[in-house]
């Protein structure tokens, strides 16, 4: 096991070396209505921390965080018709990681070398203005990069 663990710390360090992404910061989990998922969650951790509710016009969405121990699961709802919302009627649940980045640009362009596909990048006011970028893996995968403060 000691092996494997210098292998894995290696691993680690290199890659700080090598890329800009810092942290976890949720799962995104597309819902019909943020306020019953919520109270869903609010059933299995009652202790669990709410955010306030985010409107993000440019992506047609409401937000909100519910946090449990440092773990941050964000509830998106549509606000209008988008690609979103025909998401949420066909696949509703998780379908996109965010992860903080501390040079956005930089990280989308590392991404896109090794295959992701850029979607599009935004300023969000669920994260102070700061930008954000949703890029796709070759899986199809989802993640969303956030600009560290």
């Amino acid at each position: 096991m000691e092996g494997y663990w210098r292998t894995y710390q290696d691993h680690c360090n290199q890659d700080r070396l090598s890329y800009m992404i810092t942290a976890f910061h949720h799962i995104g989990c597309l819902v019909a209505d943020i306020a019953e998922a919520i109270a869903d969650y609010k059933i299995l951790h009652p202790q669990g921390e709410i955010s306030e509710l985010y409107e993000v016009p440019e992506q047609y969405v409401s937000v909100q965080f519910f946090n449990i121990h440092g773990t941050n699961i964000e509830f998106v709802q549509p606000t209008k018709e988008s690609s979103l919302f025909r998401m949420l009627n066909k696949h509703p649940g998780y379908y996109h990681i965010g992860i903080f980045t501390d040079d956005i640009d930089a990280e989308i362009t590392r991404l896109e070398n090794e295959g992701y596909r850029k979607i599009n990048k935004f300023r969000s006011v669920a994260f102070g203005n700061r930008y954000c970028a949703f890029l796709y893996n070759n899986e199809m995968h989802m993640v969303e990069l956030i600009e560290k403060e």
